[in-house]
């Protein structure tokens, strides 16, 4: 009963419709084209160069461990006094100490034997020590974290 009117715009022109348009792209399935994609890449290339540099890392790490001296555990006694102290050797011998001493260390763990100096370069002011027990690092760290 009513009637559709249509409109006209001023100069004759009509309103733009809008057409549905079919695409002529026909897209694949999300998991179809994720395949294609993972096959055509090939992922060994970043892989390689993790695991080379972790390779150089674990190794470079490994030497770390086998050339940095470790701390020892000392037990050593003199007129009977019996007493236990860390002792960093040092690096290639430089730099030897007790960690709860200011006296410089000298040990000589072939003859089981330390000098505790209060100057290296004046052997009467060392005092020789016999040691009785040696432990590894972890006592020593213990010990340390203890003390």
């Amino acid at each position: 009963m009513s009637n559709n009117i249509k409109k006209q715009s001023l100069l004759g022109k009509t309103p733009q419709r809008k057409k549905p348009t079919a695409s002529t792209n026909k897209r694949q399935a999300p998991t179809q084209t994720r395949a294609v994609k993972e096959s055509s890449v090939s992922p060994e290339l970043p892989v390689t160069k993790k695991s080379r540099t972790g390779l150089i890392a674990a190794v470079i790490l490994v030497c770390a461990i086998l050339i940095i001296p470790k701390p020892q555990l000392l037990t050593y006694e003199k007129l009977g006094l019996v007493t236990q102290s860390v002792y960093w050797p040092g690096l290639f011998g430089y730099g030897a100490m007790l960690f709860d001493s200011n006296l410089q260390p000298n040990v000589d763990l072939a003859r089981n034997s330390l000098y505790l100096c209060q100057n290296n370069k004046q052997p009467e002011t060392c005092q020789k020590y016999r040691i009785t027990e040696q432990a590894g690092f972890f006592s020593a760290l213990k010990k340390l974290i203890l003390d």
